[in-house]
């Protein structure tokens, strides 16, 4: 095997570690296959890959067949690495540290979490234990000693389909969506509910299927790597990510809906902030249709664009309520929670939008790759590019509406909001 006799021999200069493009160069190299005994067949392993990894003859390896039929071989065992963390609870550190930290370890894919804490743990620390537990998906309290306290994942729940995990998560924020649109109409019914722990699903589906990505991608699901291939994990956190923003705005128009509703709104006002947040609805509803199921360019722009007309809808309605009225004679209790209503819409738009563009990339994507042989474009541009304006994200098609160019305002607010989330 390359390299054993430079790893046992390390530190006596015959070894020198190579840079890590070094190495990469050194180990993309055809090797052959040669006999080893009567029956064995075996490949020789690159001396500078050996030889940073510390490992000598005798040393273990782990061979693992991925869902292209590839053969990858690792230093240590995928199946532990990372399966305990551990905390360490300081008398003057936040307990929302705590949780934190818990949490960011769930999600590297952690499956037993210790928790210490001198002299005891203490009834704040094992709330936060509990808060963690019921806050996510598997982890439940296995064991509890005086000054030790472990959460174990019994179930590792690696296996399950990320597909159908995304379109319930979808599921449960469309659903709070529309609750939240009907604290300003029905006050009574929904007054008392506590809406953040309404939310907490929300964020359960979230981590669960960023947990899901981080154990696939490490390979840290033993036997069942070929089966559980990773599909576009970048463009999957993106949907997540901005499904749960969009929970996040369900909560504040709930909450200040019910602040509203208080101020008896008129009807006036009442009809076009529903109408306004329905056509939101439905362009989140297109949004994730063609995001998850179909695959349609022109779709996919189109929902896009509709974002775009939808924030200029904003524009208005901000414009008609509180500038060219005069605050239409709001009292301030009043004129508070409606904007921070309408903004939190129009922030679910471009999340919306957002959706709506990992659509568009997988579109694109499988157009190039399983669609015919490109043709010359008419305009002149070279074969296999598909022409667009300056902004990729920009359509054509239909009528251009107000607030779409690219320096527009509506365009530059949206940024400034996003950087500011």
């Amino acid at each position: 095997m390359d390299g054993i006799g430079s790893a046992r021999t390390r530190g006596t200069g015959g070894w020198t570690p190579a840079s890590p493009t070094e190495e990469a160069d050194r180990t993309s190299l055809p090797r052959r296959l040669q006999r080893m005994g009567t029956v064995t067949i075996g490949v020789s392993l690159p001396r500078e890959w050996v030889g940073t990894r510390n490992l000598v003859v005798g040393s273990t390896v782990f061979l693992r067949a991925l869902a292209d039929g590839s053969l990858l071989i690792q230093d240590r065992d995928p199946t532990t690495a990372h399966a305990s963390v551990e905390v360490f609870v300081q008398p003057d550190r936040s307990r929302e540290h705590i949780f934190r930290d818990l949490v960011a370890a769930y999600l590297a894919g952690a499956r037993e979490f210790v928790v210490h804490e001198k002299g005891g743990i203490s009834p704040e620390t094992m709330a936060v234990a509990k808060t963690f537990a019921r806050r996510t998906l598997q982890p439940e309290i296995v064991s509890e000693d005086r000054d030790v306290l472990i959460l174990r994942d019994v179930s590792l729940g690696a296996e399950l389909d990320i597909g159908a995990l995304l379109r319930r998560m979808f599921q449960i924020v469309l659903a709070l969506q529309q609750e939240a649109a009907r604290t300003w109409a029905e006050p009574d019914r929904w007054r008392g509910v506590r809406w953040e722990h309404r939310d907490d699903e929300v964020d359960r589906h979230a981590w669960l299927i960023e947990r899901i990505l981080a154990l696939r991608l490490a390979g840290a699901i033993p036997g069942a790597e070929a089966e559980l291939p990773v599909d576009h994990p970048l463009q999957t956190l993106v949907l997540v990510r901005s499904l749960e923003r969009i929970g996040d705005h369900a909560v504040q128009i709930a909450e200040q809906g019910l602040r509203w509703a208080e101020t008896s709104p008129a009807e006036r006002l009442v009809r076009p902030l529903t109408e306004f947040h329905g056509q939101v609805l439905d362009q989140l509803r297109a949004a994730f249709r063609v995001a998850s199921e179909e695959r349609d360019v022109a779709h996919a722009n189109d929902v896009i664009d509709l974002g775009e007309a939808l924030h200029a809808t904003y524009t208005t309605l901000t414009e008609s309520l509180f500038a060219r009225s005069g605050g239409s004679g709001f009292s301030a209790l009043a004129a508070v929670p409606l904007s921070l209503i309408l903004q939190s819409i129009d922030r679910t738009v471009s999340y919306a939008q957002d959706i709506a563009e990992v659509g568009l990339d997988r579109s694109t994507v499988v157009s190039l790759t399983e669609g015919p042989a490109p043709r010359p474009q008419a305009n002149g541009a070279p074969p296999g590019r598909i022409p667009s304006p300056r902004n990729p994200r920009a359509s054509a098609r239909g009528p251009v509406r107000v607030g779409t160019s690219l320096d527009s305002p509506q365009n530059r607010r949206r940024t400034q909001e996003k950087e500011e989330e």
